[in-house]
């Protein structure tokens, strides 16, 4: 009974000085729950910026109009100007038309079927989904209360896509950019490595500089970035017939940035740990968030409204936008403008942070 005592203590001891795996056992169940908890709990505040163009101007689409106003999920954007409304569409200030087309009332007071007409990008498939199936329900509770008769007023679904693309193809952006994510953090821990190895301060008593160090790991990781998308790219075309729409030097531009902002705060993340056992909770603890909240897999408009701003201020949330852009064109959260922006900001900022924090040995 002793000995196995001994045996018990001895491996919760070992298990203790384990920062790796007290991590993962306690801190990221932790971690999930709290991401997830704060994520799913805004389901209810959730609101759509939708666009309402009345051509009709009628009793009957004024009544369509009220009801539209008083769904809670939808902030609607009433105006007379289609064009206006369909470009806000497609630089993602609004989710959705509604057009209630010109002589609803008489085509409903003659018995005849009118169509309202709903415009929406498929590229933001959730909030889409959302606001064509909660538009349905309304039009049949505004059937009920104009004439009894369920069918009078439909709802037609048009794309403002040129491109017929499916779910896979909104997903490759976001598993691009994850991957970036994952080149980026992870491959500070080289250096980690090197530093408790002393292998760092081996380097110093030869004749290659620092700087040429660092430069081979960032270009070594570039090199990377370059073969993993190619691979994840033509593995989605030859698999799913994925196809790349938009321009592949913008996409080869966003990549080789996106790859150096997060080489650089993969390095600063890293810049005071000692071992690589003290790093990888602190990689971790940078990642998941982003992971889960930057919006290439969680629409950003099921976020509660007090985490919007972690939201803009994650460069993960910008890469994903920008990739999205290019890719399949989807309606973006951000001017492509600011995505640049943004992540050149992020990778001098840390560059500074890290030049000036990182520990040689």
């Amino acid at each position: 009974m002793r000995s196995f005592v001994k045996l018990l203590l001895s491996d919760l001891k070992q298990f203790s000085r384990d920062r790796t795996a007290l991590f993962f056992t306690f801190a990221f169940p932790l971690l999930f729950m709290l991401i997830f908890g704060l994520v799913f709990s805004g389901n209810n505040g959730v609101s759509y910026k939708i666009g309402l163009v009345d051509t009709d101007q009628s009793p009957v689409s004024t009544q369509i109009s009220t009801v539209l106003k008083q769904v809670s999920i939808f902030n609607v954007d009433q105006s007379s100007n289609f064009e206006q409304e369909l470009e806000k569409l497609k630089k993602g200030d609004i989710r959705a038309i509604v057009v209630i087309p010109a002589g609803t009332q008489t085509a409903i007071a003659n018995g005849q079927a009118s169509t309202v007409t709903v415009y929406f990008d498929p590229s933001q498939s959730t909030s889409s989904s959302i606001i064509l199936s909660t538009l349905q329900q309304i039009t049949g509770q505004i059937n009920q209360q104009l004439t009894k008769q369920p069918t009078l007023i439909q709802i037609k679904e048009q794309s403002v896509q040129t491109h017929e693309l499916r779910n896979i193809d909104y997903l490759i952006p976001g598993i691009l950019a994850m991957s970036i994510l994952f080149l980026g953090l992870f491959g500070s821990l080289t250096m980690v490595e090197r530093r408790e190895k002393k292998v760092l301060k081996r380097f110093g008593a030869t004749p290659v500089s620092r700087s040429k160090l660092l430069a081979s790991q960032v270009v070594y990781r570039l090199i990377l970035a370059v073969i993993q998308a190619i691979i994840i790219i033509a593995v989605a075309s030859f698999v799913f017939k994925v196809k790349v729409i938009g321009n592949w030097f913008e996409l080869f531009g966003i990549l080789l940035l996106g790859t150096l902002a997060f080489i650089s705060i993969g390095y600063f993340a890293v810049s005071r740990a000692k071992t690589v056992e003290g790093a990888m909770p602190i990689i971790q603890l940078v990642q998941f968030p982003m992971l889960f909240l930057s919006g290439i897999f969680f629409p950003v408009e099921i976020m509660p409204t007090f985490m919007r701003p972690i939201v803009n201020a994650m460069p993960l949330t910008y890469l994903g936008d920008a990739f999205r852009q290019i890719m399949v064109q989807g309606t973006p959260l951000y001017p492509m403008w600011l995505d640049v922006a943004v992540l050149g900001a992020w990778m001098v900022i840390c560059v500074v942070l890290a030049i000036r924090l990182f520990q040689w040995e």
